[in-house]
């Protein structure tokens, strides 16, 4: 028993190494890329970045929570697919390229709208044969909804296959575990960059954001109670993530679709995926037993 629980907290510290170390000190080189910015239909906009090649296949990758398409797993998957001769977009949600976006939202784990809209644009501009979806994390729950709401849009628009890792199904499991106190470095990054983040756009949409509920956000979950929630039309964070949880909408996805994730990530509970894999013959549940969360460093896994 004892042996058996030193390996389950090594395990468990082994997550987090693989987690971070690859955040820190992995490198990934890439060709230039166009940087390219995509119109909205509510006046707004969204950054890219796009890589091309002879190839008439295109990955979109949508990437996590504060991330952007500078995230090393992003530009990791994007080196995999160009290698095998396929052009590649990542984008940027709302206010994550470094630019602040225009208008007074910014963005969510539901917003599947978005990326929605630069499936069209990647359509119509670069007319290829083939589509795949890939995203991580938050981008990843994204993704898995667009699937599931959006089947006939997607196929119509030749989407073939997609790839989701690391994502946080069930969004009020992964707040409630990232709060345990393993993950307080997490907890401390993320809401760093948040309420920087809505400090930014109160000085470009003045007496908007409320800013004296950023002292009271001690946790994601009071972050996004007090911010995301209301900014996005929902009553608070329990609404937020009840209505943008993709595990309540999985077995809607007709397009094959990998779900990666690692038995370590310290972020996401392995239960509620256990709940749904055999749920859907369209999902293939690929669970790892290590990688951390989005991190796979040296595993071929992208």
């Amino acid at each position: 028993m004892a042996i058996s629980k030193r390996s389950t907290y090594f395990q468990a510290l082994k997550g987090h190494f693989q987690t971070i170390l690859p955040y820190l000190f992995r490198k990934i080189k890439l060709p230039e890329s166009e940087k390219i910015e995509i119109g909205l239909a509510d006046d707004d906009f969204v950054d890219a970045e796009f890589w091309r090649t002879d190839g008439d296949g295109l990955v979109i990758i949508t990437h996590g929570l504060e991330g952007s398409s500078k995230a090393v797993y992003v530009r990791a998957l994007a080196k995999s697919y160009l290698e095998q001769g396929w052009n590649v977009l990542a984008w940027n949600f709302r206010g994550c390229s470094g630019r602040l976006n225009k208008k007074e939202r910014l963005y969510h784990s539901g917003a599947y709208e978005d990326l929605m809209e630069v499936i069209q644009y990647c359509d119509l501009n670069f007319k290829p044969g083939k589509i795949h979806l890939a995203g991580f994390s938050l981008g990843g729950n994204m993704t898995l909804l667009c699937l599931a709401k959006e089947n006939a849009w997607l196929k119509a628009r030749k989407i073939e296959k997609a790839i989701v890792i690391s994502p946080p199904i069930n969004l009020a499991a992964s707040s409630r575990k990232l709060e345990n106190w393993w993950n307080l470095p997490y907890q401390i990054n993320f809401l760093r960059d948040l309420k920087a983040k809505i400090l930014r756009k109160e000085e470009q949409h003045q007496g908007h954001y409320k800013v004296s509920k950023l002292s009271q956000c001690k946790t994601v979950f009071d972050f996004d109670d007090a911010y995301t929630g209301p900014l996005h039309g929902f009553e608070g964070a329990s609404d937020y993530y009840k209505k943008c949880s993709s595990v309540y909408f999985l077995q809607e996805i007709e397009i094959p679709t990998m779900v990666i994730v690692a038995e370590n990530d310290p972020m996401l509970a392995r239960g509620n995926y256990e709940e749904v894999k055999n749920q859907n013959p369209n999902l293939n549940f690929l669970f790892l037993k290590e990688g951390g969360h989005c991190g796979f460093w040296g595993m071929n896994v992208y």
